[in-house]
This record gives structure tokens, sequence and C-alpha cells, in this order.
């Protein structure tokens, strides 16, 4: 059941994927506004609608395979960050980010919170418990001592200098390891390889003790697919209506598409060794010649002689974009709630199986 669910899944974000294809067939290889529905008509003048099926099913598993690929790792890439005076600027909603937010304020809230028994003597609240067989105890123990108050995590403006003494900020106090986008990306790693172990172990209870969790799995996968297509569709749809209407809009995206791109693929590349590819990079990069195309392609000509390929207008492109900038920042925010509803349940879970058999024990 599990592979047929993640199938299905793959299966949506592939069907959501399709509304863009078509707008890339209509910009970029068409001079007649009606070249999609002559295609389309073509399929139903073939008479085969069991092959038609099955191309279509072919068609939206691929392309939603890529496209769920792509977007995991452009909701969780680490490359996208900016030092500038005495701040680092950076993403602080990606994948890894909400995971090290919540894992940090799980467990300050587990000691902070008042026991229902005293402690036993001597013990150290700061500790983490050496769980047999658990390797990643140390891991979790570095985590907590590294950034004890959780300033660190989930947060899109990080000071990294004194403005006082005008010296870099130590993680902690006498430590030769400053705070930068490194230590960071680091301390999302030691949650990442700490998260995985407890998601590993939950699972592991079967199918019907972790529904709840694997629906909200599946619902990431889906929001997070739908919010990158719709990113995808709202930057054709903008570029295409700004090329008759506002050229300056368009031309301000493509170049701020271009920034990112160029900053995050700077810092990717000066990673060693490289461990993934630049998915992120290659998207904004893309949708920056993308515009460059549409905006020049589809911009009203002056000379006389020359075809006008002029996009449709009117009100419905421009509900069209309205649509797509809604469903984009709607996508998103589901995806954002879920992956921390998904952290929240999974690591309350993981606390409740490893609390239970101490309580057998004791009983």
């Amino acid at each position: 059941m599990g592979a047929l669910s993640i199938a299905f899944d793959i299966i949506i974000v592939g069907a959501l994927a399709l509304p863009w294809v078509l707008l890339v067939l209509r910009l970029f290889f068409s001079d007649d506004e009606h070249t999609v529905e002559k295609h389309l008509d073509w399929v139903k003048n073939q008479k085969q609608p069991a092959l038609a099926g099955v191309l279509l099913f072919a068609m939206t598993y691929s392309l939603g395979s890529a496209v769920s690929r792509i977007a995991q790792d452009f909701f969780d890439d680490d490359d996208l960050y900016l030092h500038a005076s005495h701040y680092l600027f950076r993403v602080g909603v990606t994948e890894s980010s909400i995971r090290a937010n919540v894992f940090c304020n799980a467990f300050r809230d587990a000691e902070t919170a008042t026991p229902s028994e005293p402690p036993p003597a001597k013990q150290e609240p700061s500790k983490t418990p050496q769980e047999p067989g658990n390797p990643t105890a140390a891991k979790h123990q570095r985590f907590k001592d590294n950034n004890p108050d959780c300033k660190y995590t989930g947060r899109w403006i990080v000071q990294t200098y004194n403005p006082d003494t005008q010296e870099r900020i130590p993680v902690s106090p006498g430590a030769h390891e400053y705070v930068n986008a490194n230590w960071i990306n680091r301390q999302e790693e030691l949650a990442q390889d700490i998260f995985q172990y407890q998601e590993a172990a939950v699972l592991l209870q079967g199918t019907d003790a972790t529904e709840r969790i694997r629906q909200y799995h599946d619902q990431i996968m889906v929001l997070r697919g739908a919010a990158f297509n719709s990113l995808i569709a709202f930057s054709l749809c903008l570029f295409w209506w700004s090329s008759q209407s506002l050229a300056g809009l368009g031309w301000a995206l493509s170049f701020f598409y271009a920034f990112l791109g160029f900053l995050a693929l700077s810092h990717h590349l000066s990673e060693t060794p490289l461990t993934d590819p630049p998915y992120m990079e290659f998207t904004l990069l893309v949708l920056m010649a993308a515009g460059w195309y549409i905006l020049s392609r589809y911009a009203p000509k002056k000379k006389r002689g020359q075809p006008k390929l002029d996009a449709p207008k009117g009100r419905m492109q421009t509900g069209y974009i309205g649509l797509a900038a809604f469903l984009m920042v709607a996508a998103s925010l589901g995806w954002w709630a879920t992956q921390v509803l998904y952290d929240q349940e999974l690591i309350s879970s993981y606390q409740a199986l490893t609390q239970e058999p101490a309580k057998s024990a004791k009983k």
C-alpha cells in the first residue's frame, strides 16, 4: 500500500504540472495561440482512448517523479544566503530549518517543563539519556550543546558580529567556532541525522500505528509539488502578461531570478565535495532565461512588416496570474504547516515509543 500511495502522490504532482507544460508549448513552440487545442484535437481524432490513457499516465508519472525530486531540493536548499554588514540573510523556511527548529524547541520544552516526579540524584537535565543501540545519542548531545537556546534555528536574519566589539559571535561562550552559514548548515545536518533515525524507528511500528504520520508525509509531497508547479505557472504567466502591459515588472523579476540563481550557484560550487545536483539553481536560471525569451519575443513590434505575436489580452489572463499567485501562496503555507505538524508528530511518537519500555519496567 505504501508504494501505491507514493505512486499516487507522484501522479498528482505530475498532473498539477500539466498547466505550465501547456504554457510552455504555447509560449516557446508555437506561433499560433490555438496550437494547444490542435494537439488535444489530434489526440481525440486517434480514437485510441486506451493508448492515450497509457501515454498520459506515463507522462504524468515521469513528470511527477522529476518535479517531486526538484521540488524537494528547491524547498530544502541551503545555498541561498547572503552576508551583509553584521548579519546573515538566509531562507528560514526550508525543510531542514523547519525540522531543526521543531527538534530544538521539542527538547527545550521537555527540559523546561515541570516534571511530575523528582529527577534521580545527580541527573543533569541537559544530558540526553544513552538509549541502548541509539547511534545518534552523541549527535543529539552535540546539537543541544551548540545551540541550547534555539537562537539560530528557523531564522531569516542572524546576527554574526557583535555591534559593540565588532567581533564575530561564537556559537557558545568560550567556543572557537563562530556563527555563520556553514555552522548553521551543520546544525541542520545534525538534526536531520537524528530525525531520520527517529523516523525509521517510528515507521517500523507498522502502517496502522503510523497512519496519521504517513498521511502528513503524503500531504507534504503533494503540497510541495503543488507549490513548485504554481511557482512555475505564476512566473510564466507574469512574464507573458508583462511583455504586453508592463515590461519593467517582467525584466525585474527575471533579473531577480538571475541574482538568486547565480548567488546560490556560487555557494553550491564552493562546497567540497559536491553531494547533490544544483536543482534550485537550475530552476532559477531556467526561469531567468524563459523570462528573457518571453519578454523579447512577445514585446510589441514597432517596425512594419514584422509579425506581431500578441498574447491574449483582457481580464482572463490577469485572472490567471492572480489564480497562480493564490495557489502558490496557499500551497506553500500548507506545505509549511504540514511540515511542522509532521515533525512534531514524529518526534512526539518517538519519545512515547522510547519512554514506554521504561514505564513498563517501573511497574
